[in-house]
């Protein structure tokens, strides 16, 4: 990664500051960082970090005494044999198995880097409108239905009204209604 600053150099400090909440990171060189006065050490340690717990943490290393951290250590893909920790330096997976199987160290990973840890695509959000469109329009069709049932419904139960009232002609008007209105209903 290039020093935010100059981009030129490799960046080897890196700055955060949280504000109010308000989150700041930069990743600066070595000489912008000094110029900037963030951190003011010098990065030329004599100290070798990678053994300094190593014989202290060996009498520590065996199964009994963190079973937990050799579980995850000794965790191995069933297909292509990668680590995490092989994961983690090369920065890719070793086969398809590799997402199942580090799937609980991976999701956090992938959901902070893309927003999400499943793929939609250009194709599938088309595909999702279009679904969404004709859902509607199968909902619309269903309404338009329900409705004329209704009124349907509605006409044969005026109708009962009108002959049990002994109103005929009213009767006949409705019977002509209904009649048209299953008519229309067949030939959709």
């Amino acid at each position: 990664m290039l020093c935010d600053n100059c981009g030129k150099r490799e960046a080897n400090v890196r700055y955060s500051e949280n504000i109010n909440g308000m989150r700041k990171e930069l990743n600066l060189c070595e000489e912008c960082s000094k110029k900037l006065g963030i951190g003011k050490m010098n990065f030329n340690m004599p100290i070798d970090f990678s053994s300094f717990f190593g014989d202290f943490m060996q009498d520590f290393a065996t199964p009994e005494f963190m079973p937990l951290f050799n579980e995850m250590k000794a965790l191995k893909c069933d297909n292509c044999g990668s680590t995490f920790d092989d994961i983690v330096n090369t920065g890719r997976l070793g086969c398809a198995n590799c997402y199942d199987v580090f799937e609980d160290r991976l999701d956090p990973i992938i959901k902070r880097i893309q927003s999400s840890n499943r793929h939609v695509g250009r194709i599938g959000k088309i595909l999702d409108n279009k679904i969404e469109k004709r859902q509607r329009a199968k909902e619309d069709v269903k309404d338009i239905k329900d409705n004329s049932n209704n009124e349907l419904q509605k006409l044969k139960d005026d109708l009962k009204l009108a002959i049990k009232e002994e109103r005929y002609e009213d009767a006949a008007k409705l019977r002509d209604e209904i009649k048209k209105i299953e008519k229309d209903d067949k030939q959709k």
